[in-house]
């Protein structure tokens, strides 16, 4: 065990600077507020000119409405993880937070799967990596959602956040990625000449992957009368706190921010798992309506949350949200800058842990010193990988104890 715990401290001093940007950001803080101070004392008809020009004050890092009521940081999170919405950059964010803040994980043995497309049992966690009390404070890998069984081991506080994606564009990148045209013998281009009962009946790729994929992610039958799917988006739209959405990302990042009463920095990210764009293929129009067709149950699905989305950010403010996007943009442009980022092939012969598929970006960051910038920069499987060792490191360690 001596021997185990050496070697988790020589991986823990590979991320060495822990806290180094945050602890940048309260100096910062500080010195703004020691110059707000001196306004306040010294130019009074400045001061109140400055102070009514915005809207926001800063405070070790994070923006703040003035009269937004102080909260504390909600640190019980269930993300189920849809395929191909871009899910994998979010999960970042709470792999991130949860190692940092030295958080427990709902993880399988191997691998980034506890359930999919079986429906998610407790029972799936292997005891190894479960914390003795039965409970879990994030739950952020591929699932298929089953809320009594997922229940079981999250906390009666915990948030519940997914992410959807415009179905057509969703299903495509679905098809490309995981090479779906060897399974059907026929490949994308050819959808909207096919008679759309033969398109219906193809089974599921892999008994996973098909149309209406984030409804069948989020537990349900995909073949459902209009009565039931509707019924369906009413529980799912209940049961979930925020549902993000993939072609609005940096105002979904406010929304999140906002509900976990995260700082800005939280939730800055690099996009994962995102195919370059000389790859991406450019949809016929007919291909299109024939893919909304083929998917019309996630159609529904995504524009009642594409319109929740809008209502949200209408009474959160729009002046104000465009103002946080902002930012944020600033800020990932910022922490991109100071990692020494740079943009490569996923498989390209730099990268220490290579991406899961060619086709997507990856990067390369300089600064590897940095906790921030190495898990900025880590793809799902090496980061889950590296979490995983730690907490059974530390699950084992304290059974002994």
């Amino acid at each position: 065990m001596q021997t185990q715990f050496r070697q988790y401290l020589d991986v823990e001093r590979l991320f060495k600077g822990l806290f180094t940007r945050h602890l940048k950001t309260v100096v910062v803080g500080l010195v703004l507020a020691s110059l707000l101070t001196l306004l306040l004392y010294t130019t009074p008809t400045t001061t109140s000119f400055i102070l009514s020009a915005t809207s926001y004050s800063v405070s070790a890092g994070v923006m703040m409405d003035e009269d937004e009521p102080r909260c504390l940081p909600n640190q019980h999170v269930m993300f189920l993880k849809t395929h191909k919405c871009a899910s994998t950059t979010v999960q970042n964010i709470f792999l991130r937070y949860g190692y940092t803040h030295n958080l427990t994980f709902a993880l399988p043995s191997g691998g980034n799967y506890l359930g999919n497309p079986k429906f998610f049992k407790a029972s799936m966690i292997p005891n190894k990596l479960m914390p003795r009390h039965g409970k879990v404070d994030l739950f952020a890998v591929h699932s298929r959602l089953n809320p009594p069984e997922h229940k079981r081991i999250l906390y009666n506080d915990t948030r519940w956040i997914t992410i959807v994606r415009e179905p057509s564009t969703l299903y495509e990148s679905l098809f490309n990625f995981f090479h779906m045209k060897h399974g059907y013998g026929f490949d994308l281009s050819q959808f909207s000449t096919r008679p759309m009962s033969e398109l219906e009946s193809l089974p599921r790729y892999g008994g996973k992957f098909g149309k209406n994929q984030m409804l069948f992610d989020l537990g349900y039958q995909v073949d459902m009368s209009v009565t039931e799917l509707r019924s369906a988006i009413e529980q799912l739209d209940k049961l979930f706190d925020l549902v993000m959405i993939s072609e609005y990302m940096d105002e979904s990042l406010v929304l999140l921010r906002h509900l976990l009463c995260w700082s800005l920095h939280d939730v800055v990210v690099f996009a994962k798992n995102a195919r370059r764009q000389e790859v991406k293929p450019t949809l016929e129009p007919q291909t299109q309506q024939a893919l909304r067709e083929l998917n019309s149950a996630d159609v529904l699905l995504y524009n009642h949350f594409v319109a929740k989305h809008r209502r949200t950010v209408y009474e959160f403010g729009v002046q104000r949200m465009a103002n946080e996007v902002s930012a944020l943009r600033s800020l990932r442009d910022e922490y991109y800058e100071d990692c020494g980022a740079r943009e490569v092939k996923g498989r390209d012969s730099s990268l220490k842990f290579k991406e899961y598929s060619g086709l997507v970006s990856a990067y390369v960051t300089a600064n590897n010193s940095d906790q921030n910038c190495l898990m900025l920069s880590m793809p799902e499987l090496p980061i889950v990988d590296f979490i995983r060792r730690r907490q059974k490191l530390l699950l084992n360690v304290d059974k002994l104890s």
